[in-house]
Order: C-alpha cells, then sequence, then structure tokens
C-alpha cells in the first residue's frame, strides 16, 4: 500500500472519529447542562419572576384530577387500590362518604401517598376526584 493511501485512510479514520466525538460531547453537555436557577428575592431576577403571569386559579375536574394523578393506580389496582369503575374492589369504602374518603386521599393511606401524589391539588380537586371515582361504580 503506499503511503498516499495510508494517509487517506488514517486522516478519513481521524475525521470520522473526531465528528463522533464532538457529538458524544454535545450529547454529555446537554445531559448536564442545568434545568433550572434560583433567584433570592432582592437580586435583579426576583423582578423578572414577579412579573410573571399568574397560576390559573380555576378548579380542574374530578376526571381530570383523575386521569392525570389516579390513573396509574386506580386503573390496575395498584398496591390495593381499588379499581375504577369496579364495585368489588371498593368493599364498604364508599359507605364511609365523600368527606372520609377525601381526607384519606389528602392524608394518605396504605400504599397511597397523601394527596395521591397530586401535590398541586387543592383539598376541593381531590373530593372531585374521588366523587369522579365513585360515580364510576
Amino acid at each position: 500500500m503506499s503511503h498516499s493511501k495510508i494517509l487517506i485512510t488514517f486522516l478519513a479514520v481521524f475525521f470520522v472519529l473526531g465528528i463522533n466525538s464532538s457529538e458524544a460531547e454535545e450529547a454529555i453537555k446537554k445531559r448536564i447542562a442545568p434545568v433550572g436557577s434560583v433567584c433570592i428575592q432582592g437580586q435583579d431576577c426576583a423582578n423578572a419572576v414577579a412579573a410573571a403571569a399568574p397560576i390559573s386559579s380555576a378548579l380542574r375536574t374530578g376526571e381530570e384530577i383523575y386521569v392525570n394523578a389516579c390513573t396509574t393506580c386506580h386503573s390496575i389496582g395498584l398496591a390495593g387500590a381499588p379499581k375504577f369503575a369496579d364495585a368489588s374492589t371498593w368493599g364498604v369504602r364508599p359507605d364511609k362518604g365523600i368527606a372520609a374518603l377525601t381526607m384519606s386521599v389528602k392524608n394518605g393511606l396504605n400504599g397511597m401517598p397523601p394527596k395521591g401524589m397530586c401535590m398541586d391539588c387543592s383539598e376541593d380537586e381531590l373530593s372531585s376526584a374521588v366523587q369522579h371515582m365513585l360515580d364510576s361504580l
């Protein structure tokens, strides 16, 4: 093999490895990039946060809460959760009433964490989600 062919082969391999290396570096930079920042009151960035649009105070429906927070466990009965629309798995729970069931959701019970992991849910929204599940029975 002539020296020029060896040189061309070497340059081609070096070029290909160089491209892959830069792609790998970019992927690493993307994975370790910060996902947020902290702004302390009194700093310039705090003014920008204060100017942000207020979060909507409209209540979500029971169905929306169920779909977003409850369905994972209640659709399959995970960790003993009563299944949606399956009266046989609910037992005497409906007899406790909406207030008691909502308190169980709010505080957590057995395998269910507090608020069923819907940390931004109001008590009214939790109650509406419970009512949605009871209406399915």
